[in-house]
């Protein structure tokens, strides 16, 4: 109780008096959501109700009988704020008007007709007194009370907004312009010149005042003051002004808001579902089954009327639709997808343009060339695609045809090379493999300004040992398209890269079939050392920049690498090391898709040295020693609950069950650079915040309890979706056994899969709970017919026979179950 009485003092008075007199109380639901950590109001509601104290000694207070003490620090703060909250709240009817009878009595369920309220009065100027005495804030009391309120008055006067001050901001509403309502501008001058100014309308006035001189600081601080809150309330019941916005999620899925002019976003599941609150246009393209969307950047997009190559469409929509069309395609839900388009779609989907340009197009630019990997490689497009011819030194060479232009054939392809139709030619240098990235180009991780994705566990490890141990799984070579994708990648991380535009890099380096998650192969990237995921700390988006390489020394004779290693890196490796006498050694992964690991033997400690010397690369710093779980006790202000994590599927849903309280939380606050936070509720446990949502679903799943993770053979695996290690460990993992983690092929499709040895799964079963594969198998089956004994136990069933495939026996209903 006292941690909520000073959370009320230091959020309703100590706060706005930092600015100048208080003369007004504007207790926002979303408030009382924040403060008690729920996302249901009527959670939040009876959370504050507890707060107050018991009825009879209630009654006291309100009636005067216990008065406050002069000189004693409130104890009363609670029954104010609740006294304003319960008249603005959104639970209020509107009939409800009578302030004993109708709001306080419906929430304390407690009748208090005729009760006398002299205690209110008391209250309030003790308040005055205190906040004037201990920390010089001016609490300016309404004077001018009616004779028929005077009891109550002052209570009445010190809410916003009330149903009185929503009725005066219609009656303004009605004044001004439709076109205009938003207008900050407009909306102030109409006020300034309304007969607003009455001698009842102190909280009014003062609100309106906070409103227009944050109005006249400019950027967008006006829209955070309660007054403009309350305008548009009114003015969203006469206009439909949001508009629909789609952001790329955390693992590369894609969630839909309802966006509000004031920045509110509100979670949807469907287009469908915002179509009393966005404009007919936009309703039009909603009910037709395609929306064109706006890029917005930071991996967000908005609906809007003009025509796109990136379009919300329905499914049966897009099964129309030519697949060579298609460049990639995001599932919403069951009936919408996201799908971006390499052109304009035939058939009047989208509105035919202006013919393309002749040009090359689409290609991974390497300084002053581009790479020549497909399916990366460039293409050649043009208004007369059939008209187009690619030479090479003067010859011709075959191309594979497409709608609207010609594409390079599998391979790898290097040279000069021409493109003509008619009488115009195009050229394009084409090269193997990236460049090497000096330490000059490479924007690299700075504290100040990114969050690690491993949060809290960045360059940490289960144990400092780092000596090799034994592996005895099969590794498998690299497949060509993971050689394309991580020489693509390499070069455009060099600054930084977001990480839209690293899945779609993936997703067209990918093969049409038997692929595994695009999020799990750029996952992969960072567990092998090549990547650092990170959240900016001022956007709420996330960046990848690429790591320096380094050297670690090992045993007597062995350099381990670790870091980017694409073909150039390579190139310069092979070259030192035999310049060192030394010999470089490949460690293939455990999948096709699996980067290789490299390390580079030694004669003796000399050619160690020189070899070093020879490569200029720092040596590996040396790591921390790894926690399980340190996440934020503190609580958070401003936030809103965007989502909650569906456990089951591995991403944060937007429609959930209000009823289970708990659950791991997406937080976002609004109007704010802020990034995301996530909030860990678990009941009998404090709640903790994080910001990573990988670490977050971690450390959630940790503190729920049960084992997370399960090993077989030296592989071990995640038990429930998005569960994984921190890329710290997975490093540590990799440099152990000289095998990275990646996606692996397994009976149920693919799978994410770390290779570990015997003392690695140790240090790591200290920190995560792990299980024996055959003992996970035999809790799934023994979960899955527990249902035998509940029909074994049913009367109804008495003499019927049923087979357990645990037990491999028939068993039968031979005893009726006692009658309860």
């Amino acid at each position: 109780m006292r941690k909520f009485e000073a959370e009320c003092i230091e959020r309703y008075f100590l706060g706005p008096g930092s600015t100048g007199p208080v003369a007004s109380v504007y207790v926002a639901d979303d408030d009382l959501c924040d403060i008690f950590g729920v996302t249901d109001l009527e959670t939040a509601r009876m959370r504050l109700i507890q707060t107050l104290p018991h009825i009879d000694i209630l009654k006291q207070r309100l009636s005067g009988d216990v008065a406050p003490r002069k000189g004693n620090a409130p104890d009363y703060v609670r029954i104010l704020v609740f006294l304003c909250w319960m008249q603005t709240t959104r639970l209020r009817l509107e009939e409800d008007r009578d302030f004993r009878d109708d709001l306080l009595a419906k929430q304390l369920n407690e009748h208090f007709t005729g009760f006398p309220m002299n205690g209110l009065d008391l209250m309030w100027h003790h308040l005055k007194e205190f906040l004037w005495r201990e920390h010089r804030i001016d609490l300016v009391l309404p004077e001018h009370i009616p004779s028929h309120i005077s009891r109550i008055g002052r209570t009445l006067q010190m809410a916003f907004p009330t149903w009185r001050h929503k009725n005066e901001l219609r009656k303004v509403r009605d004044l001004i312009p439709p076109g205009n309502l938003l207008d900050p501008l407009t909306v102030a001058n109409r006020f300034q010149t309304s007969k607003m100014r009455g001698e009842t309308m102190q909280s009014f006035v003062y609100n309106f005042v906070k409103f227009d001189e944050a109005r006249k600081r400019g950027v967008r601080e006006y829209m955070e003051t309660p007054f403009w809150q309350a305008w548009y309330s009114i003015v969203a019941d006469l206009a439909a002004l949001e508009h629909i916005e789609v952001a790329e999620g955390d693992f590369g899925e894609h969630e839909l808001f309802r966006v509000s002019p004031l920045g509110v976003r509100v979670a949807i599941s469907t287009p469908e579902d915002a179509l009393k609150f966005i404009p007919k246009a936009i309703g039009k393209f909603v009910r037709s089954g395609i929306v064109f969307l706006e890029n917005l950047g930071f991996g967000r997009y908005r609906a809007g009327k003009a025509e796109s190559n990136i379009l919300l469409i329905k499914r049966e929509k897009l099964a129309g639709c030519p697949s060579e069309a298609i460049r990639s395609v995001a599932g919403l839900n069951a009936d919408w997808v996201v799908a971006s388009f390499k052109k304009q779609l035939e058939g009047g989907t989208q509105a035919a343009g202006a013919p393309r340009e002749f040009g090359w197009r689409d290609g991974i630019r390497v300084g002053g060339a581009y790479l020549g990997r497909t399916p990366l490689a460039p293409t050649i497009t043009g208004p007369i695609p059939a008209a187009i011819r690619v030479e090479k030194n003067g010859k011709s060479i075959d191309m594979i045809r497409r709608d609207d232009g010609l594409s390079f054939k599998d391979g790898i392809h290097s040279g000069m090379f021409v493109a003509r139709s008619h009488r115009e030619s195009r050229e394009i240098l084409l090269v193997p493999r990236a460049n090497e990235v000096g330490d000059i180009r490479r924007l690299s991780f700075e504290f100040s300004r990114e969050i690690s994705e491993d949060e809290f566990h960045h360059e940490t490890v289960p144990s400092l040992v780092s000596t090799l141990e034994e592996w005895s799984g099969n590794r498998v070579p690299p497949c060509d398209e993971l050689v394309t994708i991580g020489e693509a990648l390499y070069e455009r991380t060099a600054r930084g890269l977001s990480f839209s535009e690293a899945i779609e890099i993936i997703l067209r380096g990918m093969p049409e079939a038997d692929r595994p998650s695009e999020w799990d192969l750029l996952r992969s990237f960072s567990d092998a050392g090549w990547l650092e995921m990170t959240l900016l700390r001022h956007f709420p988006v996330r960046r990848i920049l690429q790591n320096p390489l380094m050297a670690e020394r090992v045993g007597e004779d062995l350099v381990r690498i670790s870091g980017p290693t694409p073909i150039a890196v390579l190139e310069r490796l092979h070259a030192a090391a035999g310049a060192a006498g030394a010999k470089v050694e490949t460690w293939n992964g455990l999948s096709k898709w699996a980067l290789p690991r490299y390390a580079v033997r030694c004669p003796n400690e000399r050619a160690r040295r020189d070899f070093i010397e020879r490569m200029a690369i720092a040596e590996k710093p040396t790591p921390k020693l790894a926690v399980t779980d340190v996440g934020d006790p503190d609580g958070v202000h401003g936030y809103q609950v965007i989502g909650r994590l569906d456990e089951e599927h591995g991403y944060f849903a937007v429609r959930y069950d209000d009823k289970v309280a708990d659950g791991l939380y997406r937080l976002e606050r609004k109007e704010s650079r802020n990034p995301f936070l996530h909030r860990s509720v678990v009941d009998g446990k404090p709640v903790k915040i994080y910001v990573s949502p990988s670490v977050a679903i971690l450390s959630h799943h940790l503190r729920v309890g049960g084992p997370v993770f399960f090993q077989s053979d030296g592989i071990l695996q995640p038990r429930r979706p998005r569960v994984l290690l921190p890329s710290s460990w997975a490093r540590w993992a990799s440099d152990r056994v000289l095998c990275n983690a990646a996606p692996g092929s397994s009976n149920d499709g693919w799978r994410y899969q770390y290779a570990v040895g015997a003392s690695s799964l140790s240090a790591i079963c200290r920190l995560v709970p792990v299980t024996d594969k055959e003992r996970d198998e035999e809790e799934e089956e023994a979960h899955r017919t527990k249902w035998i004994d509940r029909f074994l136990a049913s009367a109804s069933n008495r003499g019927r026979a049923i087979h357990d495939s645990r037990s491999r026996t028939t068993r039968i209903a031979r005893v009726m179950a006692e009658k309860r």
